[in-house]
């Protein structure tokens, strides 16, 4: 049975924490074009001028420091509209909440299928609290999008680990549930993957390999007046 969704609805929190660092010894990242139109990171960051594009100056913010063997890609640059509307409908946003809550997210192949999935961060003070944020995965069904599974107290960026387990690859996410950062590791079983407290509680990520999505460092762009995309209709 599909896990209760939106544990986190009705309990406004004042903090968020959708950055995810990665708590580990700074290394020279690497990044790739991968799951769409993510964007690479470039060597530094861009101040925010009157008149800049906001697009190049998210372009030209580094993503958050990743460890050797794991490449990162920034969520992608342009709204998606059926995503958007999922969101707002299945979640039951409050009209209120609409301009205050935003959306990251990145195009995945979690069971190397060969067809496009949707892995997204819905992040505000109606999906968000002190332990993390709301995620869902999105799949397409009979032409439409439909959540095939959500999450929560989820920290960016989420790791697709190259190690798969029946069948799909497994989700690694930063996890703040003790004094320590450390990760949690999401098996995919009987049909679902596991809770992020349930997962396989690991301290570093060293010796994982595989690819970083919604890498971007959240601080530097919040400083830049840079936001995800909100859920107010265009």
């Amino acid at each position: 049975m599909k896990k209760r969704r939106m544990k986190l609805f009705g309990i406004v929190m004042a903090v968020i924490l959708v950055v995810g660092g990665c708590g580990t010894k700074k290394t020279e990242v690497k990044t790739e074009k991968a799951f769409g139109t993510g964007i690479e990171s470039s060597a530094n960051p861009a101040e925010t001028k009157e008149g800049t594009d906001e697009a190049q100056v998210k372009a030209d913010i580094p993503m958050v420091d990743l460890p050797e063997g794991i490449k990162g890609v920034k969520a992608e640059t342009a709204a998606n509209g059926e995503l958007r509307d999922l969101i707002v409908e299945d979640m039951e946003i409050p009209e209120d909440y609409l301009e205050t809550t935003h959306y990251y997210y990145n195009y995945v192949d979690l069971n190397d299928d060969g067809e496009d999935e949707i892995f997204a961060i819905v992040t505000g003070p109606y999906t968000s609290g002190t332990g993390g944020s709301t995620a869902i995965w999105v799949s397409k069904q009979a032409g439409k999008l439909h959540i095939q599974e959500d999450f929560t107290i989820v920290n960016t960026p989420i790791i697709i680990s190259d190690k798969i387990e029946n069948g799909y690859h497994e989700l690694i996410v930063p996890y703040y549930g003790n004094s320590k950062d450390q990760y949690s590791v999401l098996s995919y079983q009987d049909g679902e993957y596991i809770n992020v407290p349930d997962g396989k509680i690991i301290d570093s990520l060293q010796g994982i390999t595989g690819k970083a999505i919604i890498a971007n460092d959240f601080i530097k762009e919040s400083e830049a007046g840079i936001k995800g995309f909100n859920l107010m209709a265009e």
